[in-house]
């Protein structure tokens, strides 16, 4: 909820003179690349998308090239279009196939949904012919101002950064190296960015005259800035990294910034062990900080049945617990690995306090000495549901799920969606404290492993807060795939009435219609709806928002209905007579899932 309510606040791209509209969401995807040797090396975008809300969006979706301008493909083998409106139907799950006929070529994606958006992953793959080599999973982007990151290179080991611009400005970026033994900036460069445009470059061709730069683990510190010259910082910019180790790749998402964080992390998995000579894994942490005094923490292992589960960290003797500590400004590794079993479990990271730290994991896959796949994942946000895009192909790719759970035992709702959106199967999870499950799709619902083709979506849900990670499997790769905090299916609000404004005190009174096709926006339990809505004034400061309460009584086990209620915006108290406003609302449903965000102009 923190994150809608942020949303309402920051909101400044609607205008006055409007009638009732929904909030368009644009998702960004700061890498793709199409096009090379259709008999050699070359890439294929997949596009998928899950509309996990009760009406139908629309996503009109758009490719720019490196210097700003659309770059022209095919769309399941039509085209060339650098563009294409995409209906998506409630409930439906589809992939698309992005390619061309031409040499590598590589951008960015842009997606913007009307009226809400959807669940939408894309997958970058690298074939020999039609064998495919390696693949990632590339998650939709915030548009931030600055970043930090870790980065390693090494004999065979490298780290790519791309990043774009969102703005139809141009925008110069400052990405920053900073010394890995003495946690201080080393040097930098300037990447100038025309609109739209987008730079993709490895670290070592970043920084080619630093010494040692081919064997390094660094820190990387990227800058929006309010000039060309970096004078100032100011504008924004959406990136990810990609690591490159041999023949295999995977992306390093990149976040933005904040000032501290949770005291206590989850990474729902972790992978180690197995035969020295067969299948075996090893999962690699990395931690970076920016704090200048460090940050400690502990790192503990659990096993499936919630017990403490011991690793080998960093060639040490075996342990269920490890402290770790980590420079100011620099960048920590720790390799967990096992004997001659393969196990599985979750990690929880407790820090010193509430303080900057980035976690991420990745997973290696070797087969006797040689790396076969790796995948590279964050810490994760535990909620109450989640949604997760399920492409099954017998023999071919699959998807698992890990799901860990930090406290009380809970129990895990599981349901299977067709490409429909029809619930095809539920299955229940129940999880002891500091439990695990990670099981492959075809392992909740053996019905898919005979199905040559399966696309559709799983929603979890429960009452207890967990925290979920998803890869899609290969015989020969994994990747990691986006997992949405909300399920299936969300409220759709598609009218908005505004019955009466008073000016003293400031008070909007409204109503508004809706469709919810899983019919739990309001229970026989839980007959409150919430939500959130705003007033914005044009002062630019963005809505006066607040929470709200809403008598559902009369949506208790119905798919579609009509809410009423009052807002009163927080801190205002008369409002001059004539004063015009823009009045926004979102409501969730009984398991906390966001419907599309309406607005409309009010006079007082």
């Amino acid at each position: 909820m923190k994150k809608i309510i942020l949303l309402l606040v920051l909101i400044s791209d609607v205008s006055f003179g409007q009638q009732v509209a929904s909030l368009s969401v644009t998702l960004n995807f700061p890498q793709i690349a199409i096009g090379g040797d259709a008999n050699g090396v070359n890439y294929v975008t997949l596009l998928q998308i899950v509309n996990n809300n009760s009406a139908a969006t629309t996503g009109h979706m758009t490719l720019h090239a490196d210097d700003g301008s659309g770059l022209a493909a095919l769309f399941d083998g039509q085209g060339p279009l650098s563009t294409m409106d995409i209906a998506v139907p409630a409930g439906q799950a589809r992939q698309i196939t992005i390619t061309t006929n031409g040499p590598i070529a590589a951008g960015w994606m842009e997606i913007t949904y009307s009226p809400s958006d959807a669940l939408t992953t894309v997958i970058l793959q690298l074939r020999s012919g039609t064998t495919l080599l390696s693949e990632v999973g590339v998650q939709p982007t915030d548009v931030i101002s600055s970043a930090d990151l870790a980065a390693e290179t090494d004999t065979s080991l490298n780290t790519g950064l791309a990043v774009a611009n969102a703005e139809s400005t141009a925008q110069t970026v400052l990405v920053s190296l900073w010394d890995p033994n003495s946690g201080s900036p080393l040097t930098n460069t300037k990447l100038s960015l025309v609109p739209h445009g987008h730079i993709a470059r490895l670290l070592t061709e970043l920084f080619p005259s630093v010494a040692g730069i081919q064997q390094m683990r660094p820190k990387i510190s990227i800058d929006a800035c309010a000039d060309a010259n970096c004078t100032a910082q100011g504008g924004d910019f959406i990136a990810t990294a990609i690591r490159l180790n041999g023949d295999q790749f995977t992306t390093i998402p990149v976040i933005g910034d904040i000032e501290g964080g949770d005291q206590v992390r989850i990474l729902p998995q972790v992978a180690f062990g197995g035969p020295d000579g067969g299948i075996h894994m090893k999962t690699v942490l990395y931690f970076t900080t920016n704090v200048t005094s460090g940050v400690f923490g502990t790192a503990d292992i659990f096993d499936n049945d919630g017990s403490p589960l011991a690793a080998s960290a960093n060639g040490g003797a075996p342990s269920t617990s490890t402290t770790f500590t980590v420079p100011g400004n620099r960048v920590s590794r720790i390799v967990l690995d096992g004997d001659q079993i393969l196990r599985s479990g979750w990690l929880r990271l407790t820090l010193s306090g509430p303080v900057h730290l980035i976690a991420s994991a990745v997973f290696q896959t070797f087969n006797g000495p040689t790396l076969i796949s790796e995948a590279g994942v964050l810490e994760s946000t535990p909620a109450l549901s989640s949604l997760i895009y399920v492409r099954s192909e017998a023999g071919k790719s699959n998807v698992g799920l890990a799901v860990a759970n930090s406290q009380t035992a809970s129990t895990l709702t599981v349901q299977l969606f067709d490409s429909a959106g029809t619930l095809s199967d539920t299955q229940t999870i129940t999880l002891p404290p500091n439990g695990h499950v990670a099981k492959f799709v075809t392992e909740l619902f053996p019905q898919l492993s005979p199905v040559a083709n399966f696309d559709g979506a799983v929603a979890i849900r429960s009452n207890i807060q967990f925290a979920a990670v998803a890869l899609r499997s290969s015989p020969t790769t994994l990747a990691t795939i986006p997992v949405a905090e909300n399920g299936m299916y969300r409220p759709s609000l598609t009218t908005l009435r505004i019955t009466r404004t008073q000016r003293n005190p400031a008070q909007v009174d409204f109503q508004i219609d809706l469709t919810d096709l899983d019919a739990d926006t309001a229970t026989s339990s839980s007959t409150t709806v919430q939500g959130i809505a705003g007033l914005d004034f044009g002062d630019g400061n963005g809505p006066d928002a607040a929470t709200l309460n809403l008598i559902g009584t009369s949506l208790v086990n119905v798919k579609s209905g009509t809410l009423s209620g009052s807002f009163r915006p927080p801190g205002i108290n008369t409002v001059p007579a004539g004063t015009p406003a823009i009045f926004l609302i979102i409501i969730f449903d009984s398991a906390g899932n966001a419907s599309n965000v309406l607005y409309t102009t009010v006079r007082f």
